[in-house]
């Protein structure tokens, strides 16, 4: 039994565990048809799978979509929607003062 290993291992799980809250797209390189083929699958069969869990009377599971990589393009198409999204809410938004 090696208690300084433990420790260790613990502190890698712990420090992928708040590396999971901040999770950033996978880049494009290497993303390929096959790959967005096979992602699409994966989605639809967690969709599938939480289909069957409700139907069985249980809770299903919240269906989250694997990550799909980003380009800057998108980043800053992204930036743009919420800045305009944000300026209609500020329209609405009551004035304090």
């Amino acid at each position: 039994m090696d208690l300084e290993l433990a420790e260790y291992w613990l502190a890698i799980e712990e420090s992928d565990d708040s590396a999971e809250e901040v999770e950033e797209p996978p880049t494009p390189e290497g993303y390929t048809l096959d790959t967005y083929l096979l992602l699409s699958i994966i989605d639809g069969l967690q969709g599938v799978q939480a289909a069957v869990i409700a139907a069985a009377g249980a809770d299903p599971p919240q269906v989250k979509p694997m990550p799909r990589p980003q380009t800057a393009l998108d980043v800053v198409r992204e930036q743009r929607r919420l800045a305009t999204m944000n300026s209609i809410v500020d329209i609405f938004k009551p004035q304090v003062g």
